[in-house]
């Protein structure tokens, strides 16, 4: 430790790693050590219920929780029908947003920044916001349509209520994305299209889209990690219910560890979820990797 601190590289960028030293212990204390402790206790059988709990029993908790947990497997389902309808719907809502503030409209400023209001609005106050707008006494939707409709207590409702909220809250971020991308699109091909007789359709077949794609790919990888992992939007809406019809498990994770107190089996449900991901990450950078070299 010595030699390295007189050594040059020290003298060098020794202030550069000081800046970035509280970075790395942010890191390492709130990312890292929970990660690792997660995979530990994933193999204990830790409940706070339980004294003297907390002894090692290797793969149980993971047995128990794909063969036993009866509760376990739809909501693996309900996690997968949420972030492979969410994410397209996002994408979708963030494409149409991007066209239309791509144009010379009048204030678009304007427009531009009211867009992002969902985008900054609190996670929780979301949620709180919409679930008073869902509302089947107060609500402000069952107040302009004269009805005392449960949105989120009927099945017919109750997901697509879940969708619409999560598109609003994220289509903002795709809008940045893709408008940032229309932006970096070089006027000069929308004039050699032109010279070619392309009509708008054309131009956006021809044009548009294929200079957007590697923006698209990399924000449908971020949105559905974001879809993934995330838990205050569910949980502030429905905490999962009724019964476990709307858990995923991101809320599962909480309702086993902070609900039963059942650490051991909360956090093999974390390992499980982060495992899913990654291979989907994995999977998807592969083909979108084979797709950019066929291009």
């Amino acid at each position: 430790m010595k030699a390295f601190l007189k050594s040059q590289t020290a003298r060098k960028y020794g202030f550069v790693y000081f800046m970035l030293l509280p970075t790395v212990v942010y890191l390492l204390v709130f990312q890292v050590y929970p990660l690792i402790e997660s995979l530990r206790l994933s193999f204990t059988d830790l409940s706070l219920l339980v004294p003297g709990s907390g002894k090692y029993v290797g793969l149980q908790n993971y047995v128990k929780l794909l063969t036993e947990d009866a509760n376990f497997q739809p909501i693996l389902f309900n996690t997968l029908k949420w972030v492979l309808c969410t994410t397209p719907l996002q994408i979708l809502m963030g494409l149409a947003a991007a066209l239309i503030l791509n144009q010379k409209l009048r204030f678009r400023g304007l427009w531009r920044g009211l867009a992002m209001a969902p985008w900054v609005t609190p996670m929780v106050i979301t949620g709180l916001m919409w679930k008073w707008i869902f509302d089947g006494s107060y609500g402000l939707l069952n107040y302009y349509l004269g009805t005392s409709y449960v949105w989120l207590g009927d099945d017919t409702t109750l997901w697509p209520a879940l969708f619409l909220v999560s598109a609003w809250k994220g289509f903002p971020y795709v809008t940045v994305m893709l408008l940032a991308g229309l932006q970096g699109i070089s006027g000069d091909l929308y004039e050699a299209a032109s010279i070619d007789g392309c009509g708008t359709l054309k131009k956006w077949r021809y044009v548009t889209l294929p200079s957007l794609m590697p923006v698209v790919r990399v924000t449908t990888l971020l949105i559905f990690i974001q879809q993934w992992t995330r838990f205050e939007l569910v949980w502030s809406l429905t905490q999962g219910g009724p019964g476990y019809r709307t858990s995923m498990l991101q809320t599962y994770v909480y309702t086993k560890s902070f609900r039963f107190y059942q650490l051991g089996e909360g956090s093999a449900v974390a390992v499980i979820s982060a495992l899913l991901v990654m291979l989907i990450m994995v999977v998807y950078l592969r083909l979108m990797m084979a797709s950019e070299e066929d291009n």
